[in-house]
C-alpha cells in the first residue's frame, strides 16, 4: 500500500528538477499526478511520462503557463473533471529572475516574479480550495526558497516573493484548517537539478564552494527534497500545518562566520596543495 494511494495531486513546474522528482515519487506511492509546464520543451514532458510508465499511480501532463490565469483555471478544471477531486496542490513553478543593484531592477521583472511565486499560487488555491472544502479536506504545499530567509548580495524579487509565499501559506492554514485543509511550506536551498549542473559546469569554482557552503557538504538532490515533500503530502504529517519545513542541507542554520572559516580553510589547503606556503602576507 502506497503512502498516497488514491490521492489526486497537481504539481506545477513538474517536468524537470524537484517537480519531476516529486511527480514520480508521488506516483510510486499511489497518487494520480497532474503535471504541467509552459510547453516550451515538449521533450521534457515526454521523458517524464516515459519514466512514469508502470508506476502505481497515473501521471498525466497538461500544458499550463502559470503566468496566465486562464491556464490556471483550465488545469484545475481538467483535474476536477478527470478525477473528481483534488487532494494535494503543490505550487512549485518558478521563473528566472534577474538581479542587480537597485538602479538596475526592472519593474517588469519584479512584477513577473511576484506573479509567478505569489499570485499564481493564490489563483491555484482559489480554484482548488472550494473543491477541497466540498470533499472534506485537502493539502496545500507551497515551495519557497532559502532566499526567503536571508538577504543576498544584489536586489531581486525572488527572495521577497518566496518570503511572501510563507506568510500566505500560514494564512491559508489558519483560515481553512477547520475545513480539513492543511497548508505548509517546503523551503529548499540550491538543488542539483539539470539546470544547476549546467551552471556548475560553466563555473568550476562553484564546485569547490559547495563543500564549504553546505554543512552537509553538498546541495540536495531533487529526490532528497521530494522525500520531504512526500512527508508533507502524506497523512504522516497530519499534525503539521502552517509550518515552514526547511530542507536546505543546513545553509540557513549556520553562523556566517562558520561558513567563512570553512571557506578560508578550504582555500588555504588548496593553495598549500599547489605549493603556496603563505596564505596572506605575514601569515604562516
Amino acid at each position: 500500500m502506497g503512502r498516497l494511494d488514491g490521492k489526486v495531486t497537481i504539481i506545477t513546474g513538474s517536468t524537470l528538477g524537484l517537480g519531476k522528482a516529486a511527480a514520480l515519487l508521488f506516483a510510486r506511492e499511489g497518487a494520480n499526478v497532474v503535471t504541467c509546464d509552459r510547453g516550451r520543451t515538449p521533450e521534457n514532458a515526454e521523458k517524464l511520462l516515459e519514466a512514469a510508465e508502470g508506476l502505481s499511480g497515473e501521471v498525466v501532463y497538461q500544458r499550463c503557463d502559470v503566468m496566465n490565469p486562464d491556464d490556471i483555471v483550465s488545469l484545475c478544471d481538467f483535474t476536477k473533471e478527470k478525477y473528481g477531486r483534488v487532494d494535494v496542490i503543490v505550487n512549485n513553478a518558478i521563473i528566472d529572475n534577474p538581479a542587480g543593484m537597485i538602479q538596475e531592477v526592472q519593474l517588469k521583472d519584479w512584477e513577473e516574479t511576484i506573479f509567478c511565486h505569489m499570485t499564481a499560487p493564490l489563483l491555484f488555491c482559489k480554484e482548488v480550495i472550494p473543491q477541497m472544502v466540498e470533499q472534506g479536506g485537502g493539502n496545500i504545499i507551497n515551495v519557497s526558497s532559502h532566499t526567503a530567509l536571508v538577504g543576498g548580495s544584489s536586489i531581486s524579487s525572488y527572495g521577497p516573493a518566496k518570503a511572501g509565499m510563507i506568510n500566505l501559506t500560514k494564512s491559508l492554514a489558519i483560515t481553512y484548517g477547520m475545513q480539513g485543509i492543511r497548508a505548509n511550506v517546503l523551503t529548499p536551498a540550491r538543488m542539483l537539478t539539470e539546470k544547476k549542473f549546467i551552471m556548475l559546469d560553466q563555473n568550476p569554482a562553484q564546485y569547490r564552494r559547495q563543500d564549504v557552503f553546505y554543512p552537509l557538504g553538498s546541495p540536495s538532490t531533487p529526490e532528497q527534497v521530494a522525500d520531504v515533500m512526500l512527508f508533507l503530502a502524506s497523512d504522516e504529517s497530519a499534525a503539521v500545518t502552517g509550518h515552514n519545513l526547511v530542507a536546505d542541507r543546513g545553509v540557513t542554520a549556520q553562523d556566517p562566520m562558520v561558513c567563512g572559516a570553512r571557506s578560508e580553510q578550504s582555500v588555504r589547503e588548496t593553495l598549500q596543495g599547489q605549493g603556496v606556503t603563505t596564505w596572506i602576507e605575514g601569515e604562516p
